[in-house]
């Protein structure tokens, strides 16, 4: 049992042996064995002899093998060192023209900014082709002299037509915009064919349907104390007075009159009978109300009829509305030193909406090139200096300030909204900004 054991540990330390010599010389070893040469394992059988040569061999064919084969490259990158950056990152390459987007998809993706500078060069054209077409010329006139120019040659139905494109000019918000600064007793001189009438508040004027049914206009006017309060509610008309020159035109503005002003319908007739005087009184309703009168905004101008007696007598207009009016008169600066005196001191407004020369040279070239032509179909001077006649009457006019000069973008400065107020003490120079 002894021997056993000896010999089993032998064996197991010849093993151990055998593996050490195999791992590090597996070809040399095998041929040592083959040549009967003294091996690591000292003194064995020819059974452990054979075995150990077999085994021997194959363990060199296997290490042949593995020698033989090409060693496969690393795929993992070197790891950078704390002083080796880091590679930057890799960029795709350009896309070239077959990697280009289609067309519809691009027109998709600039929808907005296409649409944008299509109407913005929609607008420039249509603009400067509305300015050339409407008025041509041979030779410029820079000079805009006239010893009579306050009637339009043309009808006023031609005239009115003419202005059913203004909306594209952004001339119908500039109306709204001036019409809702009106209010208390307005007097609009230069009124035209009525284009602003739309755009008044008329609820001052006449009662709300329902509300104090039995009483007349005129007590329930009176019942909210619209007489005395200065302006008027805000924002409301509480009687209005036009003037023009030409019957023809105030034709018009009656039947505008009748359309926009609630209950005017009942007391104004769709037709009228007799013809527009050609001076005076061409309507008279609501108790002096609503008015309307032919006559020359250059001479003396009537008063609110609603103020010419009682303890209101000798008030003034809260607001004096003119639209593109001083281009059209022989002197603007005369007109506006004629309606100063019918605006309330202090508390009163004028409100001017007026075109003229811009900012942009060009512009005025083209005004000055084609206004003798324009003045010849409109009666109107279009090129005149509209801020610097304001300017020139806020200095001559006394207590007249210019409050507030607008130029919207849309017309390129050649449109102007004028804001002023007469003070009841003088003011040097007669400007003053907002």
């Amino acid at each position: 049992m002894a021997l056993r054991i000896s010999q089993r540990g032998q064996g197991q330390h010849l093993s151990a042996q055998l593996r050490i010599a195999l791992r590090s010389e597996p070809c040399a070893f095998a041929a040592r064995l083959s040549n009967g040469s003294h091996t690591p394992l000292g003194s064995s059988s020819g059974l452990t002899r054979s075995f150990t040569l077999s085994f021997a061999f194959h363990a060199a064919k296997k290490a042949a093998k593995q020698a033989a084969r090409p060693l496969k490259p690393t795929t993992q990158p070197p790891t950078p060192t704390a002083k080796q950056p880091l590679p930057p990152p890799t960029r795709p390459p350009p896309a070239g023209p077959r990697d280009s987007q289609p067309l519809n998809v691009l027109l998709q993706q600039r929808k907005g900014p296409l649409i944008g500078a299509g109407l913005a060069v929609l607008f420039i054209s249509t603009y400067l082709s509305i300015l050339v077409t409407s008025s041509l010329r041979s030779g410029p006139e820079k000079q805009p002299t006239c010893t009579a120019c306050t009637t339009t040659p043309i009808s006023a139905a031609a005239y009115d037509k003419s202005l059913d494109s203004e909306w594209m000019m952004g001339i119908a918000s500039l109306r709204r915009k001036l019409a809702t600064r009106a209010r208390g007793h307005v007097l609009e001189v230069a009124v035209g064919t009525g284009r602003n009438l739309g755009y008044y508040d008329w609820s001052g004027l006449v009662p709300v349907e329902g509300e104090e049914g039995k009483m007349t206009a005129v007590e329930w006017r009176r019942s909210k104390d619209l007489e005395t309060q200065p302006w008027g509610q805000d924002g409301k008309v509480v009687s209005f007075t036009g003037v023009d020159i030409s019957p023809d035109m105030l034709g018009m503005t009656r039947d505008r009159l009748r359309e926009n002003v609630p209950g005017l319908e009942k007391v104004i007739a769709k037709r009228r009978a007799d013809p527009i005087p050609a001076d005076g009184v061409a309507v008279d309703v609501l108790d002096g109300r609503v008015r309307l009168f032919v006559g020359d905004a250059e001479k003396p101008l009537p008063p609110p009829a609603v103020l010419a007696e009682g303890p209101m007598s000798g008030r003034r207009y809260d607001t004096v509305v003119q639209t593109f009016g001083l281009c059209s008169v022989t002197d603007p600066v005369g007109l506006l030193t004629n309606v100063a005196s019918m605006v309330q001191p202090d508390t009163g407004r004028i409100i001017l909406l007026e075109h003229g020369r811009g900012w942009i040279g060009w512009m005025n070239n083209l005004l000055d090139r084609f206004a003798g032509k324009h003045f010849e179909k409109y009666g109107c001077w279009w090129n005149r200096d509209i801020e610097q006649l304001v300017q020139e009457a806020a200095k001559t006019v006394p207590g007249l300030e210019l409050v507030k000069l607008e130029r919207p973008l849309m017309q390129y400065g050649t449109t102007l909204l004028i804001e002023l107020r007469v003070g009841s003490q003088p003011v040097n120079g007669g400007v003053v900004r907002e």
